[in-house]
């Protein structure tokens, strides 16, 4: 679905403006579902005719800020294409880097902070077999130690843990969930945000846990991914959430 709708402000490719106007889409619809952490955080997207060259915010940008023309294109050098560009978050800068260049399937990266993903990436335990998102999700997941100082060293140590891994928890800190589209994106980081959340919640009874055994959460991953009666891909919601934002924040596509 093409949400290229409007005329470009300035010159760029169409498949560029269509990462753009998906990628304020992405930032906008996190603000909506409050998964947001002021201006910090991260979501990144590939240039698809360029897939060397990136997409990513200006630093102090909020979510609920972001438009299609904002979006500060990235060279392979980790560097904005413009020099005149506005402050980016190296942090982010960084993700760009190791994300994108070592996964060249990957479109859309998010990093978040949700308190949730925060709380369970902090317990020895990590995500447990509780409800259904947990299994969807379980086979994507890995997990990194946090470190603030993201040296060159901590970036092999990233690209290697990520490996295949669609997700990443990293412990105390956050998470870092990909995507072959923004839908995808989204639909990992949104499910992860509802199972940590559930998962919580179950904890807080101080009851015994009834967990899910793991060969039914094998066979239930195996029917998952080829089932033709769920899109595991979010692009059924992704839709509707279009749908949601050209009606109420068109701006975004500006």
């Amino acid at each position: 679905m093409s949400l290229a709708t409007e005329t470009k402000p300035f010159e760029c490719s169409d498949a560029e403006w269509q990462a753009r106007v998906e990628l304020a889409a992405i930032f906008r619809i996190l603000a909506h579902y409050g998964m947001s952490d002021l201006a910090n955080g991260a979501v990144g997207a590939r240039v698809p005719d360029q897939p060397d060259h990136y997409l990513m915010h200006p630093y102090g940008m909020f979510w609920e800020e972001a438009t299609a023309s904002m979006m500060i294109r990235v060279g392979p050098d980790g560097k904005p294409t413009d020099p005149t560009a506005p402050w980016l978050n190296d942090g982010a800068q960084n993700l760009c880097q190791w994300i994108f260049g070592a996964r060249q399937d990957v479109m859309f990266f998010i990093h978040g902070h949700e308190e949730e993903v925060m709380a369970v990436g902090s317990i020895e335990e990590g995500l447990m077999p509780l409800n259904q998102p947990a299994v969807y999700l379980g086979n994507l997941l890995g997990y990194i130690e946090y470190e603030f100082d993201e040296d060159e060293e901590f970036g092999r140590h990233f690209v290697s843990t990520l490996g295949s891994h669609d997700i990443l928890i990293s412990r105390n800190h956050g998470y870092y969930a990909l995507g072959t589209t923004a839908a995808e994106a989204f639909f990992r980081s949104y499910f992860l945000r509802q199972t940590c959340s559930a998962q919580i919640k179950t904890l807080s009874m101080g009851r015994e846990l009834h967990l899910l055994d793991p060969q039914k959460v094998a066979r239930y991953q195996d029917q998952m991914a080829k089932s033709e009666h769920y899109n595991y891909d979010g692009k059924t919601e992704w839709a509707g959430l279009i749908r949601k934002l050209d009606r109420n924040e068109p701006d975004y596509k500006s």
